[in-house]
């Protein structure tokens, strides 16, 4: 028996959803900042810390990743190439959840107070990659609203597909499928990747967004 909905859910897997949102590729733990990146007006951006996919899994003590002191003040190339402005005046998300199943999402986060569900690990983002893909997908902006996000009132379901540290459990992306169907989300983003094809897996996408 499939379980219920109002039509099949949009999947996007980690690949897709990079491409979707032409997101940098994932930095590893205490990976060397990134050079600069290129603005909107072709002028060089500020220099922003990398955000790792994942926590030294071999550290003894787990170190979350702090917090950046830098504000983003300009639009970076990728912003500009999805013309989101143009877009944002056909729609904003309004009505649609986004269930991203990732590293989890910290539910106070700047420019998505107020619309996010994580329950119990979901809302421990140790990482910080979740919560940082959830403002890419529906973050305001805050006080620089050319810098929201794709759906800037969508709603946020946070699911886990990982342990604490980023380590991505096929069983864990099993269940948060499951959980994203449930919750009748129209779009799932799965923004983990795992090192190999699972059976349990394959099937769960067939059956929850078919």
């Amino acid at each position: 028996m499939r379980p219920p909905g109002n039509g099949a859910a949009r999947l996007l897997s980690g690949a897709g959803l990079a491409a979707a949102l032409l997101l940098p590729t994932a930095l590893p733990a205490q990976a060397a900042p990134p050079s600069r990146v290129p603005a909107a007006d072709g002028k060089k951006g500020q220099e922003l810390p990398g955000m790792p996919s994942a926590l030294d899994p071999e550290a003894e003590e787990v170190v979350c990743t702090p917090a950046s002191r830098e504000t983003a003040k300009k639009q970076d190339w990728s912003r500009q190439r999805l013309d989101l402005d143009r877009l944002h005046q056909h729609s904003t998300g309004a009505g649609v959840t986004v269930a991203l199943i990732g590293t989890g999402v910290a539910p106070g986060a700047a420019g998505l107070k107020g619309r996010v569900t994580a329950d119990g690990d979901a809302a421990d983002d140790c990482v910080g990659s979740g919560t940082f893909l959830a403002g890419l997908i529906a973050g305001t902006g805050g006080d620089s609203p050319r810098l929201a996000g794709v759906a800037p009132e969508a709603k946020i379901l946070a699911l886990r597909g990982t342990d604490r540290r980023g380590a991505a459990s096929a069983d864990l992306v099993v269940d948060a499928l499951r959980a994203a169907t449930e919750a009748r989300a129209e779009v799932i983003a799965v923004a983990v990747a795992l090192p190999r094809q699972d059976a349990a897996l394959s099937s769960a996408c067939l059956l929850y967004t078919s």
